[in-house]
């Protein structure tokens, strides 16, 4: 994904694995929170969002989603964002996964 200082704190920013967009979103506390970067309301990009108190909101739909789980709190999206488990390599880079990948 990269090396933590791509990341602004508190900003979403746009990365790709493979075919799939992501929102990697570093916290103040230095964790790192990465979503699938398409809204599951109608696949607005939450990379171009606001994000504030702990969630992203969708830019074109207003749909709102925290990213500790990708739970929707709010907006006309359903169904939450998938959430990806992220760590720091030795060498510093960062790296993600889904939740129980091998």
């Amino acid at each position: 994904m990269g090396s933590p200082s791509e990341f602004p704190e508190g900003q979403g920013v746009r990365r790709m694995l493979g075919e799939v967009p992501l929102l990697v979103v570093r916290e103040p506390h230095g964790e790192f929170r990465v979503l699938v970067d398409r809204c599951s309301h109608m696949a607005g990009p939450l990379s171009q969002g606001k994000v504030a108190d702990g969630c992203v909101e969708c830019p074109w739909h207003g749909s709102v989603f925290r990213l500790t789980d990708g739970q929707n709190v709010g907006g006309p999206a359903t169904a939450p964002q998938p959430v990806f488990e992220t760590r720091l390599t030795e060498d510093g880079v960062l790296e993600v996964r889904l939740p129980d990948a091998v």
